[in-house]
C-alpha cells in the first residue's frame, strides 16, 4: 500500500496514516495514542485487624497526584471506636489513648472524597485499603467506586524476574527511604516514589499496557445495569448469568466475584465466548461461600444442575469410564474397562483409573504396559487365545502364557496404578473439612466420604445420598495434595452421619 502525498488537507493525510498503521498493528497502534493517567491518588490505610465487618480504619494517607506533580497531602489518625489490639500498636506505633481524641470516619468522609476526587486510587493489595474504605463508606450510606489499580499487580508485571512484591521487597530493590514504615501516608509516598522509578525504567507504551491490565477496565455489557456490577460481592464464590428470559448462560467461581465478573468484560481479553455472553447478560446472580473450596465444589453442582449454555468443559453429565480390578482365583492381577452411569461406595475400592472416555482409557493401559512391560492380554487391552503381540516383540515377559513369575509381575502391575489418575479413599471413613473465610469471621465445615461430597454442615441440611462425580473428585483430590490443608481435614469418628448435621 502506497501514501500519495497531496497539497492541502493535511488532517486528512494524518488521518489516513494512522488507519495504515492501525490496518498493520493494531493493538501497538492504539497504546501510541493512549496516555497515562494524569490523576493518580496514592492511599495507604491502616486498620484495627483484617476483618472488613468488624475491623476499622485508625488511619490514612493520601498522596494526590497530578500531572507528575503532588498538589495533596493528607494524613489524619481516626477513632475506630473499637479496641485497638497490641499487635497492632506494636507493628504501627500507634497508641489507643491517640485515637481517643481522633476525628471519626464521619468526620473526616468528605476530606477523604476531595482528596481522592476524580483520580485513580492507587494502593498496594487494593482489595484491601479500596475494600475497608468502600465498608465505610457503606455504613454511611455513600457510594464509593473510583477506578483502581494494585501496584502490587504492576509490579508483578513490569518486574517478573522477581519473586516477592511486598512493599518491604520494594524498599529492598529500589533503596526507597521510610522513615516511619507502617504508618499511612509514609508507606502511601512509597508508592509514589515506586511510581516514579516506574516511569523512568519503562517506556509509555510499556506502562500503559501493564495499567491497562492492572485496570481492568471493564466494556459494560448494553443491557447490564451499572448498579448489578457495583454491588457484587468482593468475596469468595459463584456468580451466575442470565439472559433476558432467565436462562443460564454461565456458571463461573472465584475467590473475588466482582473482580472475576468484571474480567469477562474487559476488553482487553474479550473473547467470542465472552463477547457472546456481553450481548445477552441481563442479570447476575451470586452466591457466598466461605472460601475457594466451597466455591469449587458449589460450581460443579450448579454446573450439572442448570447446564448453562457457556460451559461446555462441565456441562454434560458423562457417563464414567473406569479400569476396574477384576476378582478372580487366576495368580495373575487383572483389569478389565468399563462404562457405568455412576459409582456406588462398595464399587469404589475395586476402581484403579476413571476417565472421560474408552479410549482414554484405553490409552493409559497401553502407556503403563509399555513403561511396566505388563501384559496388554492381561490388561483388557488385546484379545487373543495364545500369547500377546507384546510378548513376541519383547514388550511382556510372558505373563499371556504363565513365563513370568506372577509375584514379581503382580509387583510391576501395582507400581502400574499407584500413580493412576484415580487415588483410593485415603481414610477409614467419612471426614470433616474445615474452611475460615479470610475476609469475615465465619467458617464451614463439608462432610464427605470415599470421594462424594455429602454436604455442608452449615446448611443444616440432611447427608446427601453418597454419589461419585468425577469433577468433585478431582477438586478433593487436588485439595487434599496440598500439604497444608491437611489440617483442615478432621476425622468423623461417630459412624451415625445424621447425628453431625445441625437440627
Amino acid at each position: 500500500m502506497r501514501i500519495y502525498k497531496t497539497r492541502g488537507n493535511k488532517g486528512a493525510r494524518v488521518a489516513y496514516k494512522i488507519l495504515f498503521c492501525y490496518y498493520r498493528n493494531p493493538k501497538e497502534t492504539l497504546l501510541l495514542f493512549m496516555t497515562l493517567p494524569s490523576k493518580l491518588a496514592f492511599v495507604d490505610i491502616e486498620t484495627t485487624g483484617g476483618s472488613v465487618n468488624y475491623d476499622r480504619i485508625i488511619e490514612i494517607g493520601i498522596v494526590r497526584v497530578e500531572d507528575g506533580q503532588i498538589t495533596q497531602a493528607y494524613k489524619t489518625l481516626i477513632n475506630p471506636s473499637r479496641y485497638l489490639p497490641p499487635e497492632i500498636t506494636n507493628l504501627t506505633g500507634i497508641k489507643p489513648e491517640e485515637l481517643e481524641d481522633a476525628p471519626s470516619f464521619w468526620d473526616v468522609h468528605q476530606d477523604i472524597l476531595e482528596a481522592i476526587g476524580d483520580c485513580i486510587f492507587v494502593a498496594h493489595n487494593v482489595r484491601f485499603d479500596f475494600g475497608f474504605l468502600k465498608s465505610e463508606f457503606k455504613r454511611l450510606n455513600k457510594s464509593f467506586s473510583p477506578k483502581h489499580f494494585c501496584t502490587v499487580k504492576l509490579s508483578r508485571s513490569l518486574f517478573p524476574q522477581f519473586r516477592h512484591h511486598n512493599l518491604d521487597s520494594l524498599i529492598e530493590r529500589f533503596s526507597l527511604k521510610c522513615a516511619n514504615r507502617h504508618r499511612a501516608y509514609d508507606d502511601a509516598f512509597l508508592l509514589w516514589e515506586f511510581y516514579q522509578i516506574v516511569l523512568k525504567q519503562f517506556s509509555r507504551e510499556v506502562i500503559i499496557a501493564a495499567l491497562s491490565s492492572a485496570l481492568k477496565k471493564p466494556s459494560l455489557p448494553i443491557n447490564l445495569s451499572s448498579d448489578i456490577l457495583d454491588n457484587l460481592p468482593e468475596s469468595p464464590g459463584i456468580y451466575i448469568f442470565y439472559d433476558a428470559k432467565g436462562s443460564p448462560l454461565y456458571v463461573g467461581k472465584s475467590i473475588n466475584i466482582k473482580e472475576r465478573v468484571l474480567s469477562h468484560f474487559s476488553s482487553d481479553y474479550l473473547s467470542s465466548t465472552e463477547m457472546k455472553i456481553a450481548q445477552q447478560i441481563q442479570s447476575i446472580e451470586t452466591v457466598v461461600t466461605t472460601g475457594e473450596l466451597g466455591a469449587l465444589i458449589k460450581e460443579a453442582q450448579l454446573i450439572k444442575k442448570l447446564q448453562p449454555l457457556y460451559n461446555r468443559r462441565l456441562r454434560t453429565l458423562h457417563k464414567l469410564t473406569v479400569i476396574k480390578r477384576i476378582e478372580s482365583t487366576d495368580t495373575y492381577k487383572r483389569v478389565t474397562i468399563e462404562t457405568l452411569n455412576s459409582l456406588d461406595l462398595e464399587t469404589i475400592p475395586f476402581i484403579v483409573g476413571i476417565f472421560r472416555s474408552q479410549k482414554r482409557a484405553k490409552e493409559f493401559l497401553i502407556r503403563q504396559a509399555k513403561r511396566y512391560q505388563l501384559c496388554e492380554k492381561l490388561l483388557g487391552v488385546e484379545k487373543t487365545n495364545g500369547s500377546c503381540f507384546g510378548y513376541r516383540l519383547g514388550l511382556c515377559k510372558g505373563a499371556c502364557i504363565e513365563k513370568e513369575s506372577p509375584t514379581i509381575y503382580n509387583l510391576r502391575h501395582s507400581m502400574a496404578f499407584a500413580a493412576s489418575e484415580f487415588q483410593p479413599w485415603p481414610f477409614p471413613g467419612p471426614i470433616l473439612i474445615e474452611e475460615k473465610s479470610e475476609l469475615r469471621e465465619q467458617k464451614e465445615l463439608f462432610l464427605v466420604d470415599k470421594w462424594c461430597f455429602l454436604g455442608s454442615l452449615a446448611s443444616g441440611d440432611a447427608p446427601l445420598e453418597p454419589v461419585f462425580d468425577l469433577d468433585t473428585y478431582k477438586i478433593l483430590h487436588s485439595f487434599m495434595k496440598v500439604s497444608g490443608n491437611l489440617k483442615k481435614i478432621h476425622l468423623v469418628e461417630n459412624q451415625d452421619i445424621n447425628l453431625l448435621i445441625p437440627s
